[in-house]
């Protein structure tokens, strides 16, 4: 099967609230780009923390929010495009 995240793809805007200040976060980028492969910080990667919310096709992203200075992760549920390829 072919999954593509839409958010990395452009095809969805995020507009999600922070948790904490519910002000509008802005996206950083996909959590595997800040702890690579080699990153001495990892705590876990990205596709056990999908699985553990019960998306296994799920891609994990990094918000941040500029009003209380605080970072969140997103899973974004990847769509699946093997029908349309």
């Amino acid at each position: 099967m072919s999954y593509i995240c839409p958010l990395c793809n452009g095809l969805v805007v995020p507009e999600q609230a922070c948790p904490h200040c519910l002000q509008g976060l802005s996206e950083c980028g996909k959590l595997d780009d800040y702890t690579g492969p080699y990153s001495p910080y990892s705590l876990q990667t990205s596709s056990s923390m999908a699985e553990e919310d019960g998306n296994e096709n799920g891609c994990i992203h990094m918000m941040y929010c500029h009003h209380c200075q605080t970072s969140t992760l997103w899973a974004v549920a990847q769509w699946d495009m093997s029908g349309n390829l």
